[in-house]
């Protein structure tokens, strides 16, 4: 409980900093807006009031608004910040504090997340009736299914995020890595439903973890239903464990690495 407490004061610390520094977000809520009104005249020319690949026009405006909502609210906080740990050699100070490292850059990241979640969401809300008015089939009922999808796709980039940031210990300038997952998120489920890739590309994309972070949870907005949940949730919780392995595992091995040599 006492470790738990420990965690819990770094979120709200975290969380009280996003507040202090809130106007630092009017840029990216200003960014939001552009984006999606670019996007979303976009596919208005595409649609011409007629539907694609299952997805209505109203559908495709929602999904916009559903995946950037998601990317402007994780962000990339837990990278940075490892990522110049690693580099700067603060990681060697960092490793003496009575708390994991790892748990401690998750929950500094979850406070600015709670914090952007709350501006992006009702950024997210107005903009979306703005722009397609209510979202065609919509069901209360589904809401604690889509937003178990939105935690995992959070939980699922965070984790991937910080096992890029971990690679610092590796590369020396890793910014390139990041790059690559940021432009395959991008192109497999923000920028474009899965749908809407070959069907030879398709299978592929489902079977890796970046669908997962956009896609899924904004096709389980948009297309509600259980047997979609039963078909996407398991595979986010399933990458999401994968991930964070993967990331526990690489800082037990880097650490170590790190007292063998001194720093």
């Amino acid at each position: 409980m006492k470790k738990t407490r420990k965690y819990m004061v770094i979120i709200k610390i975290s969380l009280a900093n996003a507040v202090a520094y809130r106007w630092t977000a009017l840029s990216r809520l200003c960014f939001y807006v552009l984006v999606v009104y670019v996007l979303m005249s976009l596919w208005r020319a595409i649609y011409q009031e007629s539907g694609l690949h299952g997805y209505s026009y109203g559908q495709i405006v929602w999904y916009l608004v559903m995946t950037e909502f998601i990317t402007l609210s994780s962000g990339s906080a837990v990278y940075r910040q490892m990522n110049e740990d690693v580099k700067s050699g603060a990681i060697a100070y960092l490793l003496g504090r009575p708390v994991h490292y790892v748990f401690y850059q998750l929950s500094d990241s979850i406070g600015q997340i709670l914090f952007n979640a709350l501006c992006f969401g009702i950024l997210a809300l107005i903009l979306g009736f703005a722009f397609a008015g209510p979202l065609p089939g919509f069901q209360l009922t589904g809401l604690p299914f889509i937003i178990l999808s939105v935690v995992l796709g959070f939980t699922l980039n965070c984790f991937i995020m910080a096992l890029i940031g971990l690679s610092a210990f590796v590369f020396e300038d890793n910014f390139a890595l990041y790059l690559i997952y940021q432009k395959l998120t991008f192109m497999l489920g923000m920028l474009l439903p899965v749908e809407f890739l070959p069907a030879w590309l398709q299978p592929v994309v489902k079977s890796m973890p970046f669908s997962y972070v956009h896609w899924a949870p904004a096709k389980i907005f948009v297309d509600f239903s259980p047997e979609l949940c039963l078909e996407l949730i398991p595979r986010q919780a399933a990458w999401a464990a994968f991930a964070a392995g993967l990331v526990f595992i690489v800082y037990s091995l880097s650490v170590r690495r790190l007292q063998v040599n001194g720093g």
